[in-house]
């Protein structure tokens, strides 16, 4: 009787430093990040972005902020879930820029390398191009729509004379 409650406590204790061990070590680690653009409006070809987007994140659980920076210059300090960041390039200068995200946990400990996603995206004006093709295509579409209306009425007046005739 006295190896059994022996080999009990011997267990207890396994399990209780097993226990500690894994809480530690979730308690440790540090957050992870990944983060993506999305387009809400504006233009968006390669690194070329023009309007509003978000800078949307997917974070560890143990995330309890995310920063988000532009040109080094913090933009939102981002303290509840989901953490995400809504910008319009209309408020920047146009040209390239150095977007950054970063995730802390409770501790303040961020994930070093693997917590900071950078991206330069280069902030353009509506595309001059885009305006002018939108423009000639509304053009040639009216065009189009006049010359057909045009065609049907003389049509129609061809037909009434020969009729009348």
């Amino acid at each position: 009787m006295h190896m059994k409650s022996a080999v009990k406590l011997l267990t207890c204790v396994l399990v209780t430093c097993m226990l500690l061990l894994a809480f530690a070590s979730a308690a440790s680690a540090k957050p992870s990040l990944a983060v993506s653009f999305y387009k809400n409006n504006g233009y968006g070809m390669g690194n070329d972005m023009q309007g509003v987007w978000t800078v949307k994140t997917a974070v560890s659980e143990n995330t309890s902020r995310v920063e988000f920076f532009l040109d080094n210059n913090l933009e939102l300090n981002d303290t509840a879930s989901p953490f995400n960041w809504t910008f319009d390039t209309a408020n920047y200068t146009l040209g390239l820029h150095t977007i950054s995200v970063v995730a802390y946990d409770s501790a303040g400990e961020s994930a070093g390398e693997s917590a900071v996603v950078e991206r330069q995206p280069n902030f353009v004006g509506f595309p001059l191009s885009f305006v002018v093709g939108i423009i000639g295509l509304i053009v040639a579409v009216f065009a189009v729509a006049l010359a057909i209306s045009v065609y049907k009425i003389k049509s129609e007046a061809k037909t009434r004379r020969a009729q009348n005739t």
